[in-house]
């Protein structure tokens, strides 16, 4: 049995007017029980190992990393399919970031463990045990807003999610990210999560994981695990 569930909180009805009534209208950082061990090999790792990093220290890192790491089209892998994501330049520490905890072989380890239908598709996070010491490696942190008036929750978009409580500045969960499935998007979004990108290949796999079952928390009854790969 899954001891891993996802905790997401409804906004007051009058944003959710766009979504599935049975559904949460926004998408909130997901909290993590005592995890079972379910682990996948990692495939692509780091080089070069650095300190945790910390609110403090992320901005130094992610400047140096950045430009040493341009890189912004992703392939995510799933037994569904694979979905190609361009990352944003215009977005530097989010892109940094993704492109970072890609090459430490986190997202190796995650699944999507939310489908809420017709809304979104939510990843980064899963009951693994690996998954959690590489995330301690990365580090405890999250990312500064960049919101970018031209960059919106439509159709396709990606996003990243974040904790909604106590957090005004609307900052950014390093690690767990989701992509519209609405085909009239969801503008309720727009200036409470950073958009980091956009699918432009696959919606078709994203559609095809919308659609498989899932449990009351929206946690699909068959996990859907994935992979990732670095493009260019």
């Amino acid at each position: 049995m899954r001891s891993f569930k996802s905790l997401l909180y409804l906004l007051p009805l009058w944003l959710s007017s766009c979504q599935d009534n049975k559904s949460t209208s926004h998408t909130e950082t997901s909290k993590t029980k005592t995890p079972i061990v379910k682990e996948l090999k990692a495939t692509t790792k780091e080089k070069k190992r650095t300190p945790p990093i910390t609110d403090k220290t992320l901005h130094k890192f992610y400047q140096v990393y950045g430009p040493e790491n341009p890189e912004r089209k992703i392939r995510i892998n799933t037994d569904l399919g694979a979905i190609d994501i361009e990352l944003f330049e215009d977005t530097p520490l989010h892109r940094a970031n993704f492109i970072h905890i890609i090459k430490r072989g986190f997202l190796n380890e995650t699944c999507f463990y939310r489908v809420s239908k017709d809304f979104v598709i939510q990843g980064g996070n899963s009951d693994s045990f690996k998954m959690a010491r590489i995330k301690k490696g990365i580090g405890e942190f999250t990312l500064p807003s960049e919101f970018r008036n031209h960059h919106k929750h439509t159709y396709g978009a990606v996003a990243m999610a974040r904790i909604w409580k106590n957090n005004p500045n609307r900052r950014s969960n390093p690690y767990e990210f989701y992509i519209i499935v609405n085909p009239k998007g969801s503008p309720h979004l727009d200036g409470e999560h950073t958009v980091i990108g956009r699918v432009i290949k696959g919606m078709d796999v994203a559609n095809n994981i919308n659609k498989v079952e899932v449990d009351k928390s929206e946690w699909p009854k068959k996990d859907v695990y994935m992979t990732v790969d670095i493009l260019d």
